[in-house]
């Protein structure tokens, strides 16, 4: 056994090297270190050599799939059910979007350039340099002694504790503690009972729509809601996935609680239309799906507090065709059934309807295959004609209804470094910044001007929102509508998946992935 050069491995950690740089991958530096000294290691014995190159392929491999930022394989192993769902045209649909034809041309370029230099250059100390470089790059304790105080006041509910960390002795761990522990005391104080105006709360949680996604379509937000009252353009969906953002809304009477915490029962306080159901409210479910992926009508049902009636779709064509090949059905036929069967019902009615239309790899019926990135505006569009046909009938119902629209969270069109186009393992800004909106309807509402609120809003600002609906008695129309904003709490912006959080701090977006350290998120 002797030590010897790298070889063709130099470039392995040549490219690496850049790619950390540009922050396109994270670096384990004592794992890449201890891979560099294996292989350094020459055996004299040529199946030992042999053995040796095969062991390194292997490992070369799970390094760079470790320090890419793709999902870690144990949480591809949970998901192997879910995976088993996706069709085969879905699959190279994404394998596609791993291809950057950018790569290929460089990374050609510099196998060409490295067998023409290999005589001249030394790179093997190149690759030493590369270490000493990463190991200078690498992240320094984070300390903030200017970072804003993560607060979120609200009048009607207990007063937050005071935070008893100092200014120096704050850290991202600390920062994030003080969040949860003061959205702890948050809850939202619903009447007793309501004898104003009655009237209706209808909710569209709709998958995949952040303001990112509008932009990256041409697609003014402001435009979108024009005909709406209120406009939340910085509105916070805490996660980036569809079950736990549900669960998220329909628990949103309380504070932002962690992912964990998400998955334990909730206080009957938390849950929004029980709230509702305590005033007389008749509560449903409706969607436009079966909701069996990810088991989605269980999670609502368990960690949400509704009950979610049997879905017949028997007498409705599919729509649209999801990533699993499983039936989506018209939004405007659903709620136009909803709206149908409880037009004349003299108790008000609460809805939770749940639409899938824009969710990633759909494929309109009818309509030959098309990339689902660019079906994307299309879908939106009819999207919303079928939510602006629904509107119509409220109207012309008679019916007081207060309409809200929360996207569960952003479609990721454009990706981005960390992240390629429809990956959403980690709660990015651009994907968990989405836009809400609030519309009054009604014969006593008078309508003016669209009211933006550029303050990163919450779900618990929609509970004390509806809230404060039934202390103003707004259908009664004796004060303008954007009156419901008063005293309306702002929140800091935290998103959570599973074992991954996102947190503003020095006014920059931070992650932490699997409990370790917090690392700043490059963005585009």
């Amino acid at each position: 056994m002797r030590l010897s050069g790298l070889g063709i491995w130099n470039l392995y950690f040549l490219i690496k090297f850049v790619l950390f740089s540009q922050g396109a991958i994270s670096f384990d530096l004592f794992a890449n270190l201890a891979f560099f000294c294996f292989l350094v290691i020459s055996f004299d014995k040529v199946w030992l050599t042999r053995l040796k190159q095969a062991i390194s392929v292997v490992i070369g491999i799970v390094l760079m799939y470790q320090d890419s930022w793709l999902p870690p394989i144990s949480r591809l192993t949970k998901q192997a059910d879910n995976l088993q769902d996706f069709s085969i045209s879905y699959f190279f649909e994404i394998a596609f979007r791993l291809i950057n034809l950018d790569f290929v041309f460089a990374l050609f370029i510099a196998i060409v350039f490295y067998f023409l230099t290999v005589k001249w250059l030394r790179y093997t100390s190149l690759s030493v340099v590369g270490f000493i470089y990463v190991y200078w790059l690498g992240s320094t304790p984070l300390n903030d002694s200017s970072s804003p105080v993560l607060m979120a006041t609200n009048e009607k509910a207990q007063t937050p504790v005071t935070v008893t960390h100092s200014a120096q002795q704050r850290t991202p761990d600390q920062q994030l503690g003080d969040f949860y522990q003061q959205q702890s005391q948050l809850i939202s104080q619903f009447p007793k009972a309501f004898n104003g105006e009655p009237f209706d709360v209808v909710v569209l949680n709709i998958c995949s729509l952040a303001t990112a996604d509008l932009n990256a379509i041409g697609v003014k937000p402001s435009s979108l809601f024009a005909n709406f009252d209120i406009l939340f353009s910085q509105f916070n969906s805490a996660t980036s996935y569809s079950g736990p953002a549900a669960i998220r809304l329909l628990r949103a009477s309380c504070g932002q609680t962690s992912q964990a915490d998400l998955f334990k029962p909730a206080r009957q306080e938390c849950l929004l239309f029980n709230n509702l159901a305590e005033l007389g409210f008749n509560t449903n479910v409706a969607m436009n799906h079966d909701g069996h992926f990810d088991d989605f009508i269980g999670l609502i049902r368990q960690y949400g507090g509704v009950s979610v009636p049997k879905l017949d779709f028997s007498n409705l064509k599919p729509a649209q065709y999801g990533f699993d090949g499983e039936p989506i059905y018209s939004d405007a036929d659903i709620l136009s059934n909803w709206s149908k069967k409880h037009q004349n019902s003299q108790q008000p009615q609460a809805l939770y309807y749940n639409t899938i239309s824009l969710h990633d790899g759909n494929q309109v019926a009818g309509r030959e295959r098309m990339n689902s990135l660019a079906s994307y505006p299309l879908r939106q569009q009819r999207l919303f004609d079928d939510i602006d046909t629904f509107i119509s009938q409220l109207e012309s119902s008679g019916r007081n209804v207060l309409l809200v629209v929360v996207p569960e969270h952003g479609a990721a069109l454009e990706g981005d470094k960390l992240q390629f186009a429809g990956l959403r393992e980690i709660p990015s800004p651009s994907i968990v910044s989405v836009p809400a909106a609030v519309k009054f309807i009604g014969p006593k509402i008078q309508h003016s001007q669209l009211t933006e609120v550029n303050e990163t809003m919450s779900y618990f600002s929609l509970s004390e929102l509806i809230n404060n609906a039934f202390e103003l008695d707004i259908f009664a129309a004796k004060v303008p509508v954007k009156r419901v904003l008063d005293n309306l709490p702002t929140s800091a912006k935290v998103a959570e998946n599973q074992d991954t959080v996102m947190m503003y701090f020095k006014n920059e977006p931070y992650i932490q992935l699997d409990g370790g350290e917090w690392t700043k998120y490059p963005g585009k």
